[in-house]
Parts: C-alpha cells; structure tokens; sequence
C-alpha cells in the first residue's frame, strides 16, 4: 500500500512538473528586449518596413539584444505582418523574397521592379525587393556600423564590418530570391544586380574571392534559387562581383562527391536544397529508419562540399509530426530548418514537445 501511495506522489509530482514547464515555455508574450521587437509591436500594417526603421529616433542600440541567431528559414517571409523584422525578432539567419518582374511606370518614370509575392496576381506596387528588403537591411547596417557619412565611408577601405546580430555579429543573413518567373533572362537578373547595388557598395554581401580561392564571409548572402539558372551564377559576365550564390539541388551532390571537378561548390553555391517527399518519399507520422539514414547521406554530402542542406515543404501539421521532423532533421545534420511557425522554431520548443509527444504544442 505505500508503494502505491509512493508512486502516486511521484506520479503527481511529474505531472505538476511537466504542467509548470509548459507554461513556462509558452508563456512568451512579455515585454520584448529586443528594438526589433518594439518596433514590430508598434509597426502600422499599412507603413512600409523602412518607414517604421527610419522612425526609429535615435536608432535603438538594443536594435537585436538578447535576440540569438539560429539556423531557421523564414519560409515565404514576405507573407508576414512584418517581413524580415519578425524573421530578425525570432533569430532567423535566412529569409525568402519571392520575385516576380513587371515593367510599368512608377511614379513619373517608366521603369521595371522586382516585385514580391508568391504569384504574379498578388503582386502588389508597393511590394517590391527594394523596399521590403533590400532598403531595410542596407539601413540597418548602416545605423549599426555607424555610417554616418556614407559617401566618405564608400571612398574609404573598410577591412570588416558587423552583421545584424548583436550577440553573434559574424552571423550572416541569408536572402533566399526565388525567381518565379520563367524563363529569367539577362533583363531580369541584371535588375536584381542594379538593385544589389547598394548592398555591394557597402560591402555588405557576401563574395568569393577568386584570387585567394575563399568565400567572404558578409552580413548578407544572396542565394538564387527558382528558375534561376545556375549559368548566370557562374558566368563572369552576369555575376562579376561574384556575390550571388546558388541554390544546389541536394540530391545531386552525392553523385558529384568525390569528383575531381565537382560541380556545385563553396565559390558557386551556398545552400543545396530539396523537396522532402522527392528526396525521400511519403513522409507520415514520422521519418522512418530507411528515410533517416538517406538524410543522413545528404545532409553529409551537402557538408562536405561546404554547402547548407536545406528541405522545404515540410509537414506543418498535426504539430506533433511537424514537431517531429524537426527534431529528426536536427538530429541528422541538416544545415537549416525550413520553417513557417518562427516563433516555435526559434524557442526550440519544438524539441521539448517532439520529446514528451504532446500535438498541443504551437
């Protein structure tokens, strides 16, 4: 009988345990430290990203303390309330610009834009690459590498400069361009170029130097991915500054190991990426064995050639599963999680709930 009683205690006791670690784990909605997480707090739907930056008066030193850079993609980032600073806020390295190209006359010159959305039809003026990204960023390096002057500071031979993360300055963010438009022809990628532009000046993107034989690392990679095509990253002509990078298909390079000339590398490429189901098949609760030991392999292939494996389109619900397969990607080495629920990916609750098996996680 005190057995009994004895179990019955410890049985409580774990239950209350668990109880108290969950509400302790998501119970995540108290004042933000970061400046990036006031802004977002603050942010009007209707104002554009730069306008909310350039509001910020003096910028906030605080701009992205206490926040840690962690290996998540914000999938289809642009669909958020407040692309790329709710990306920056969870410590997502990598975000996603999907572009369409339209020429049309914007304001009282006729001109092109790569405009941003997962369609043609969303598409919308004031949704562009340069204003949803590309300006941003190039505004909030500048405030935390204290360009003031900006023209004297392009005339002068800056050896390092600081990426978005204060806690991990090194870290460098990713922006995934997905072309959606087929065929891209020289028109479209050299658009993308031009609008780079204030980026490279800055020395902001990350290049290979092809006269040390090094990637440079900076605190941005562009990486093309789509139907762009792979010739236009490796040409001279349409990739001069060698600093847009290329999307490898994963499944490629375990055939390209071991070759003496291999085809994706470190000076070409920055992800290898793939469908989960073509890489592996049906997924249903979770990856099997046969399934984990073929990540495994590609994951590894990807390493070895210096890449980040990558897998998109992976199940987002039940949120066990989901939960699941994170855990299982993490677990074989896979370079960056695809993800939709930035928040939960970012705390790596996910571990916790896949671990316990409870599908009420978020």
């Amino acid at each position: 009988m005190l057995g009994i009683t004895i179990s019955l205690c410890l049985g409580i006791i774990l239950w209350l345990a668990l109880v108290v670690d969950f509400l302790r784990r998501f119970s995540h909605h108290s004042d933000p430290v970061s400046g990036v997480a006031r802004l977002i707090n603050n942010i009007s739907h209707s104002t554009s990203t730069i306008a909310s930056l350039q509001s910020l008066q003096p910028f906030p030193d605080d701009f992205t303390r206490g926040i840690t850079p962690i290996p998540c993609h914000s999938h289809n980032d642009y669909w958020r309330y407040a692309p790329l600073l709710d990306a920056l806020s969870a410590g997502c390295t990598s975000v996603e610009a999907d572009i369409w190209v339209s020429a049309g006359k914007v304001g009282a010159a006729n001109t092109s834009e790569l405009y941003v959305g997962h369609s043609r039809g969303s598409s919308r003026p004031e949704r562009t690459l340069r204003s949803m990204y590309v300006e941003p960023l190039v505004y909030i390096l500048d405030q935390i590498n204290n360009l003031g002057n900006v023209s004297a500071a392009l005339n002068s031979s800056r050896l390092a400069v600081n990426g978005i993360f204060e806690s991990n300055p090194n870290t460098t963010l990713v922006l995934l361009i997905d072309f959606k438009q087929s065929p891209v022809n020289t028109n479209i990628w050299n658009l993308l170029q031009e609008q780079l532009q204030p980026l490279r000046e800055r020395q902001y993107l990350t290049y290979w130097n092809s006269t040390k034989n090094e990637r440079v690392l900076g605190p941005v990679t562009i990486v093309a991915t789509g139907d762009a095509p792979f010739e236009m990253v490796t040409n001279e002509t349409t990739n001069p500054h060698h600093d847009i990078f290329f999307d490898a298909p994963l499944l490629e390079l375990e055939a390209d190991a071991g070759s003496s000339s291999p085809k994706y590398t470190l000076s070409n490429s920055y992800y290898a990426s793939v469908d989960l189901s073509n890489a592996v098949g049906k997924v249903w609760s979770s990856l099997s064995h046969s399934q984990l030991a073929k990540i495994g392999k590609q994951a590894s292939a990807a390493a070895e050639a210096g890449l980040v494996s990558r897998y998109w389109d992976t199940p987002g619900w039940p949120v066990s599963v989901r939960n699941k397969i994170w855990a299982q990607l993490a677990a074989q080495g896979v370079g960056v999680l695809n993800v939709d629920e930035l928040w939960t990916a970012s705390k790596e609750d996910w571990r916790f709930c896949a671990a316990i098996g409870w599908g009420i996680c978020p």
